[in-house]
């Protein structure tokens, strides 16, 4: 009785026993680390000499006005404000100082453009020129430190996101979602209108959490209602263990955007056509990213949030799983032949609000960069159609080498601002 009274104590001692590498037992040496391969000098420098490369291009199609060109067709100069914004955000954050020449008259050019065009303004133009107000205020030049505390936004551009903030609210459709302002709506355009409103949150403008609380129940309605299980890789630090075995956590459901479900499109030579829209990886990035900004302007305070964060979360890194079990680079994902370079941005915007180094087992950062790099052409730009066959449908006329120029760059340098506490990963589901 004795004997068997110690064998059970003896148990109890090894059970109770600190894990290998807990207490002050050493466990196993550590699998060998691999080194990141974004930290390798040659690679961060042909970065660099790509990301001034496409800077030195857009430059140069600036006019002495400090104007960028629009998309022109037979209804002449379209969506000028916009194109003018997007390619001033480029320059700044491409590493133009905001304080020199080239970004002081795009920005003089921004507020001309602006009141010319006030009256007649659309969703991606007004949340690209909050971005550029943004990016004025918190961009870190070149070489400088990040400064501990940074500038106050200007009066007047303090002004301008408010009117332009105003004006986002204002064109919210009662689904929750955002069009160009007409014509119901649809997930691109509602991205836009976050990406803006989140701006002016930064700079410090009232936004009606009402509205971010319609806008992210709308983007879960229209989440793919399903999608297969998937394995989850979530290692956020995948290249440390070189040759380990690299396991998920758990499985999740897969599941994606869509730009909208259908609609009747007019085609160049005046006929219409019945579009169906897939699950694509630029929706899909898009979806993920306006539920990540909606979560943080309402903060970690707000009651619906209070109630809804699990689900938001979970539909956050379903959509990444589903870019995860569609990962592709050079194509769209579920889109082929449309707007490659606009989703390669928004992967970089969605896994830059989720906090992820890693897409599964994807190094986003590092492979994207190789491919872009891949792509670029000797004059700094990047090609418009990508080196593929126009498919014949309305977007053929939307393709611009200028755009996509600003979309390569805007990876590159990773210009969307991080999130200070990126919401955590599911770990069971």
């Amino acid at each position: 009785m004795a004997g068997r009274i110690l064998l059970l104590i003896l148990g109890f001692l090894v059970c109770a026993a600190p894990a290998p590498g807990e207490g002050d037992r050493k466990g196993p040496p550590a699998p060998p680390k691999a080194k990141d391969p974004k930290e390798d000098p040659a690679f961060r420098e042909s970065v660099q000499q790509a990301i001034d490369k496409g800077v030195k291009w857009l430059l140069a199609r600036q006019d002495g006005s400090g104007r960028f060109p629009g998309y022109s067709d037979a209804r002449g100069d379209i969506y000028p404000l916009g194109m003018h914004a997007l390619a001033t955000l480029t320059i700044l954050k491409g590493g133009c100082p905001v304080d020199g020449p080239e970004v002081t008259k795009a920005l003089r050019a921004l507020e001309s453009l602006y009141g010319t065009n006030r009256n007649a303004l659309y969703t991606y133009e007004v949340g690209l020129a909050l971005m550029v107000l943004d990016a004025k205020v918190t961009t870190v030049p070149k070489g400088k430190p990040e400064p501990k505390k940074l500038p106050k936004p200007l009066a007047r551009d303090l002004e301008l996101a408010t009117e332009l903030s105003n004006w986002i609210q204002k064109q919210q459709r009662p689904e929750g979602l955002w069009r160009y302002p007409d014509g119901g709506i649809d997930l691109s355009n509602t991205q836009y209108a976050a990406l803006g409103l989140w701006s002016a949150h930064r700079l410090g403008v009232d936004v009606n959490k009402g509205v971010v609380r319609r806008m992210l129940e709308g983007t879960l309605e229209r989440q793919q209602p399903t999608g297969p299980r998937v394995s989850f890789y979530d290692d956020p630090k995948a290249f440390l263990a070189a040759g380990a075995e690299r396991r998920s956590t758990t499985t999740i459901r897969a599941r994606g955007w869509r730009y909208l479900p259908e609609e009747e499109v007019t085609l160049a030579d005046g006929t219409t056509r019945k579009i169906v829209y897939p699950y694509s990886g630029s929706m899909t990035s898009a979806g993920v990213a306006i539920l990540a900004i909606g979560r943080d302007i309402l903060g970690k305070g707000d009651s619906w949030l209070g109630t809804k964060d699990t689900l938001v979360r979970t539909a956050m890194w379903e959509g990444l799983a589903w870019i995860q079990n569609n990962w592709e680079l050079r194509d769209n994902p579920g889109q082929a032949g449309n707007w490659p370079f606009y989703w390669i941005y928004g992967l970089e915007r969605c896994a830059r609000l989720s906090g992820v180094e890693y897409v599964g087992l994807h190094d986003w950062y590092h492979e994207g960069s190789i491919r872009l790099i891949d792509d670029q052409r000797e004059d700094g730009s990047w090609p418009k159609t990508h080196r593929m066959k126009p498919k014949g449908d309305q977007n053929v006329r939307w393709w611009s080498d200028q755009v996509d120029t600003c979309f390569a760059i805007l990876f590159l340098t990773q210009s969307t601002p991080e999130i200070k506490t990126p919401p955590p990963a599911i770990t069971g589901g």
